[in-house]
């Protein structure tokens, strides 16, 4: 089948962008090469609107948030599947200081009162807060939904890639994956991350929690949550190890005074980049060679956006924003 772009790597940022194109009537084919965890698969997909030790509102949240709404909403209509959910997030305090952080202005349309309030399992001695706004994506009901789509198309192969002498233009989504990514290099700070799953009996929290920077979130099973996540910088690999699963375990118990089971354990590594932002656009050197990379730990949420900006930019021209132009990073060795 031929194609104008082909994108490697079917994870958060290739499947985004692969609906982008495809609305604007561009062939294309996907390319991925199925392996059994990735980062995607692993994420919690929480949008959230405060986050960090020193409290921020999250970086373009008021534009990225609609957008990705929208979009996720358009891909249930296409596909039948149930993906998207508005989930407030319920922010424990930790400390006198941090009750008072959440008290500044800047935050009063973002939050609000602990209604219905907490379980008594959840210990709250400096109190909580409530960000309505939140979501939640179910990143692995999306690539799979996604990819079924696409299959029934005749656009997705499964498989590995080898960089062609000619023909169309690559798109590079394959996230933190050394030897692909030194065919369009980005300044990496990769993290690995481990989360947990757990079955809570008698614990019935539909909205997900997050305390000190720990997050536990429902899944679609009624009593199973997932609970995350570590950062290591040591072993970039997707492998579940000891020192995770005690760290997270007991993490776990500080945020629940009710016992749990854990039924799961995963790993994965974030493709962060200098910058903390997503890195899109095209080689300064190869004009059919374009990256889509660095979502980072907030990819649910900035994905859908800045998927139809790359999309607009290879489509129709429009400019990419300079913030996430990979042409104006000064870090980028091409």
């Amino acid at each position: 089948m031929s194609a104008e772009f082909v994108i490697v790597g079917a994870g958060l940022a290739g499947t985004t962008l692969a609906w982008a194109l495809l609305r604007r009537g561009r062939s294309l084919r996907l390319i991925d090469r199925e392996p059994p965890t990735t980062t995607s698969r692993v994420a919690a997909g929480l949008l959230t609107p405060i986050t960090g030790k020193k409290p921020a509102v999250s970086w373009r949240w008021h534009e990225l948030r609609p957008a990705a709404e929208q979009f996720y909403r358009e891909v249930e209509t296409v596909t039948g599947r149930p993906i998207f959910y508005s989930r407030p997030i319920v922010r424990v305090m930790t400390s006198d200081q941090e009750r008072q952080a959440f008290a500044r202005m800047e935050f009063a349309n973002l939050l609000s009162a602990v209604d219905p309030p907490l379980s008594d399992a959840v210990p709250q001695p400096f109190g909580a807060v409530c960000m309505p706004t939140a979501a939640q994506l179910d990143s692995t009901a999306y690539l799979d939904a996604s990819r079924e789509h696409f299959r029934s198309l005749g656009i997705y192969t499964r498989g590995g890639w080898t960089p062609p002498t000619d023909g169309p233009t690559v798109i590079l989504c394959h996230g933190y994956d050394p030897p692909t990514n030194s065919l369009f290099p980005l300044p990496f700070r990769p993290a690995k991350g481990e989360i947990l799953t757990v079955r809570i009996p008698g614990f019935a929290e539909p909205r997900a929690l997050n305390r000190g920077g720990w997050w536990l979130a429902p899944t679609a099973t009624p009593g199973v949550y997932r609970f995350g996540a570590t950062y290591s910088w040591a072993v970039m690999d997707d492998a579940p190890t000891a020192p995770g699963r005690d760290e997270l375990t007991s993490r776990l118990g500080e945020l629940i005074r009710t016992p749990f089971e854990v039924v799961g354990h995963t790993a994965g590594v974030r493709p962060i980049v200098a910058g903390r932002k997503p890195v899109l656009g095209v080689h300064p050197d190869n004009p059919r060679l374009v990256v889509f990379n660095g979502l980072s730990s907030k990819g649910s949420l900035s994905a859908p956006f800045f998927a139809e900006m790359l999309a607009a930019h290879l489509c129709d021209g429009t400019p990419i924003d300079p913030e996430v132009d990979v042409r104006n990073r000064t870090d980028h060795t091409p």
